[in-house]
């Protein structure tokens, strides 16, 4: 089960924690590929959420959006294995006019890394599926957050 938690002291950004469980990983018993981009995926749906306090359902169906992902791509750096705690951390990348790119660290809980996620999102009109500038109460938000994590 994943739970929601701020980082370290020092930090202010988004950490989503959880355990990988077998059917993470791979015959080696390492977590399997996708299973990492899952994880990137899992923490930017909890920080729509918690920070933006938007659900991905909510965005869809009562505000006519949605956030699709446009690029990822993927560093690896250890590969943890069945009951290894990981924690992501969130933090933003660039702020676009209709596009948001994600920096998405996976740690040990001792602070080693993982793996290294970078998620760029497209906010777009519903049912027209054409980008539309980020609404300015998202995006003071998104600034708030930039500004507690020491990035604006």
């Amino acid at each position: 089960m994943a739970k929601d938690n701020r980082g370290p002291a020092n930090s202010s950004a988004f950490n989503l924690t959880r355990k990988v469980k077998w059917g993470d990983c791979d015959p080696a018993g390492i977590i399997y590929t996708p299973r990492v981009l899952d994880y990137a995926m899992e923490t930017l749906e909890a920080w729509n959420r918690e920070v933006l306090g938007i659900t991905w359902i909510k965005l869809n169906r009562e505000m006519s959006l949605g956030m699709p992902t446009v690029r990822a791509e993927m560093d690896f750096l250890d590969a943890p294995g069945p009951d290894d705690d990981v924690v992501t951390e969130l933090r933003i990348d660039r702020v676009g006019r209709s596009s948001i790119t994600f920096g998405i660290t996976g740690r040990y809980d001792d602070g080693r890394e993982l793996f290294r996620v970078k998620v760029t999102s497209c906010l777009i009109s519903r049912p027209a599926f054409k980008p539309t500038p980020i609404p300015e109460g998202i995006l003071e938000r998104i600034r708030d957050y930039q500004t507690a994590c020491g990035e604006a």
